[in-house]
């Protein structure tokens, strides 16, 4: 795995030129947005003034002065922002620039599709969020092999409708944050599912816990502590799960657990492990408002990229068992 030290030497070698352009960019399309505000709030700060001060609350002109000229105002300043003052092609240069560059450095033998996703049909088949899923979209799907192992992972946000008592609809998140496929390096059949422990390890949890009844899947006692105190766990064969959740594997599951320092859930279905990690932000595309030329801005990127592809690595998925290959 590529070390912090690496990359900084690799972005001041590389990857800095082309910070610079980027940032010069981001630059001029920040000062052509302060433009666009300050005429917008200027323009609407006037009408409101003469409405206010100048012109008989009686008169038809008070009412368009105060109401209908603002709206208009801010209606061409969002057009203006829209048709001259974003940058149209910044989010997929700043993708092409640098998240691809990092990618490949962390690793040739990766793929980048920066509009493209994983599929509906292997979230459902993970059986991770067993909600029904109304809308389903994302980005930045990366895929490839490291060593023995092949996988793939995207910024995924899975959402579910809900009616109001009025019939208005609500969109709900069901899942945004990474979503991986790897192949495991064990033979199984059957789903073992891994879920964060948001109830804890009372006696009450336990019923709460055996008592899910949307799941197919059997609740399993595991006999590590400190792994119970982070996940709990499903499965269709007690003996299946045991087998895929060896000792080993669930001090790795904890110790990815705390890297992350977020809630991931983790299945195994059928010789594939998929695994979740909740993120609220964005997290390939850039910040308007930071420069991009510093190392700290970048890092976090680096950061978010070895994360997903260090899953390999982190839970030693190249390690074949008996005849996987």
């Amino acid at each position: 795995m590529r070390s912090f030290e690496e990359f900084e030497h690799y972005y001041n070698q590389t990857l800095f030129r082309e910070m610079e352009l980027l940032d010069a960019r981001r630059k001029k399309t920040q000062k052509r947005l302060w433009s666009i505000i300050a005429l917008t709030a200027l323009g609407m700060a006037i009408s409101i003034l003469l409405a206010a001060f100048v012109i008989d609350p009686a008169r038809d002109l008070h009412f368009l002065l105060i109401a209908v000229v603002p709206l208009l105002v801010l209606m061409a300043g969002v057009i203006a922002w829209s048709t001259w003052g974003r940058d149209k092609n910044f989010i997929a240069d700043f993708k092409r620039e640098v998240i691809e560059k990092i990618i490949h450095f962390i690793s040739p033998e990766l793929s980048y599709q920066p509009t493209n996703f994983i599929g509906v049909d292997s979230f459902e088949r993970s059986r991770l969020f067993l909600t029904n899923i109304d809308r389903y979209h994302g980005d930045d799907y990366v895929f490839g092999k490291i060593d023995k192992t092949q996988f793939w992972f995207s910024e995924i946000k899975a959402e579910y409708r809900t009616t109001g008592s009025k019939g208005e609809t609500h969109w709900q998140i069901l899942f945004k944050g990474l979503f991986s496929v790897a192949d495991f390096n064990k033979h199984f059949e059957g789903t073992t599912v891994v879920l964060p422990n948001r109830l804890g390890n009372s006696a009450i949890a336990k019923v709460l816990q055996k008592a899910n009844l949307a799941r197919r899947e059997k609740l399993v006692q595991l006999e590590d502590p400190e792994f119970n105190k982070y996940f709990v766990v499903y499965g269709d064969d007690q003996v299946v799960s045991r087998y895929v959740l060896s000792t080993s594997l669930m001090q790795r599951l904890v110790d990815f657990r705390k890297k992350s320092d977020k809630p991931i859930y983790v299945s195994f279905v059928n010789s594939f492990m998929y695994l979740a990690i909740e993120y609220t932000k964005d997290l390939f595309e850039p910040s308007m408002f930071r420069s991009l030329t510093k190392f700290d801005t970048v890092k976090p990127y680096f950061e978010e990229i070895r994360l997903a592809t260090g899953i390999v690595e982190d839970l030693n998925l190249n390690t074949r068992i008996w005849t996987k290959q």
